[in-house]
């Protein structure tokens, strides 16, 4: 299995509904049921600092810079 094959492996865990994006509400689900704990706050904020084209949820090319290190703080 290739590197990007474990990537969508593991976006599709998060991305509940298939629609090649996580919401924060599927951000605080996947949380959930890892037996932790994520405020609604926390999911938008979260999704917010990954989201690079601000539309308001992360696609695979998001969630692949940010596995990868490629994000910065600032952005």
């Amino acid at each position: 299995m290739s590197k990007w094959q474990q990537y969508e492996r593991v976006f599709s865990h998060f991305d509940e509904n298939g629609d090649g994006r996580i919401s924060p509400s599927e951000l605080q689900q996947c949380v959930r049921k890892m037996g932790g704990e994520l405020s609604a706050m926390d999911a938008e904020t979260t999704i917010k600092f990954l989201d690079l084209d601000e539309d308001g949820s992360v696609k695979l090319e998001d969630f692949v810079k940010f596995v990868e290190g490629e994000l910065e703080e600032d952005a």
